[in-house]
């Protein structure tokens, strides 16, 4: 998946986005009851008070869904205590966009900021103070996707539930790729005609955005040694891999469902790609994506040469413009042009 290179400084990005607009708006209400069980209906149930004993509480969120990315704004009008104990079924990463929040989850006490963003795990007690008029994007991950993603790597049942280090620092490499990573996904979301859409491409940003949350954020995750993936390399789990996409590619794959399907963990499906083919599972997999775009140019030479790129998860135009020209000798649309001059050729000879 693609990431473009510009490097927000911190959550404060946020703060300009076209994404949330009175069409995904949620809530707006003043009453803490209500919000309470609002927000519950999107997280969990969970306890609201006010951090200043009666003080009436105000809030507006918003929300939106992509396959399993739940995105929301979510802003309290006054300070506010919240305590959901542990979220079990979900992780959750929060971001303030303007303002700050107290965090303390598992014993781990930080202040959460536009520099420090916190990922809370599904078995990690939290309970958080968040400041008024400091609104947060937060992104649901559901903890059956996150797992399996991990189990796919591993080759293997994780030893324990999955937790991560619950602050987030925005500053360093792995905070600063989720931070790059959620900007994209915000601003991709704002546009209706963006690649993202695209079932195809949305899959490859989410298997993109869980690599950066377990290579990036710190974890209890066992990593596998290379050693041990080497003495299992063997050609018959790639045949069944390729024998695989061949009759897949028209559907959102990723390495991880690649690998789960072989029966081998991704670092041995990548190891053994590049000993028995010389190239990678998804480069395999982009080559037979370009074959059906090039049949498809050459039987309807009527066709959009954007809507067959997307229809087959091409999502970077200028990019799959140079693979193409480099595997056919021509760019697509110049495919499109023969193929119509001969068909009209065709029938002016009839």
């Amino acid at each position: 998946m693609n990431v473009e290179n510009r490097l927000p400084a911190g959550s404060d990005c946020f703060a300009q986005t076209r994404l949330f607009t009175p069409e995904n708006r949620l809530f707006l209400l003043n009453d803490a009851e209500s919000i309470r069980h609002k927000v519950s209906g999107v997280f969990k149930a969970h306890e609201l008070r006010s951090a200043r004993g009666s003080q009436a509480i105000s809030a507006s969120m918003h929300h939106l869904r992509r396959g399993s990315l739940s995105l929301s704004r979510l802003e309290y009008g006054a300070a506010v205590l919240i305590d959901p104990g542990r979220l079990e079924d979900f992780f959750l990463l929060q971001m303030p966009i303007r303002g700050s929040a107290e965090i303390d989850c598992d014993g781990q006490t930080f202040t959460s900021s536009s520099a420090c963003a916190s990922l809370i795990s599904p078995d990690a007690p939290v309970q958080m103070r968040w400041a008024a008029d400091a609104p947060q994007l937060t992104l649901r991950l559901e903890r059956a996707d996150l797992e399996q993603h991990c189990r796919q790597h591993l080759g293997h049942a994780l030893d324990n539930p999955l937790r991560f280090a619950a602050a987030v620092q925005l500053d360093n490499p792995g905070g600063h790729y989720i931070l790059q990573l959620l900007s994209t996904l915000v601003d991709a979301l704002s546009c209706e005609m963006h690649p993202i859409q695209q079932p195809l491409v949305l899959k490859q940003f989410e298997s993109t955005l869980f690599n950066a949350l377990i290579y990036g954020q710190p974890n209890n995750l066992r990593h596998l040694d290379a050693a041990a993936d080497r003495r299992k390399v063997s050609p018959w789990f790639v045949k069944r891999t390729e024998e695989y996409i061949q009759a897949h590619a028209n559907e959102p794959l990723s390495v991880e469902q690649l690998a789960e399907y072989a029966e081998v963990s991704v670092r041995t499906l990548f190891a053994g790609f590049r000993e028995f083919t010389g190239t990678s599972p998804m480069a395999y997999l982009r080559d037979v994506r370009l074959a059906h775009v090039h049949e498809e140019l050459c039987a309807n030479p009527g066709a959009s040469v954007t809507d067959v790129a997307l229809k087959w998860g091409f999502a970077h135009l200028g990019r799959f413009s140079q693979e193409y020209r480099k595997r056919y000798g021509e760019l697509p649309s110049r495919t499109l042009r023969f193929r119509a001059a001969a068909l009209a050729s065709t029938q002016a000879a009839r």
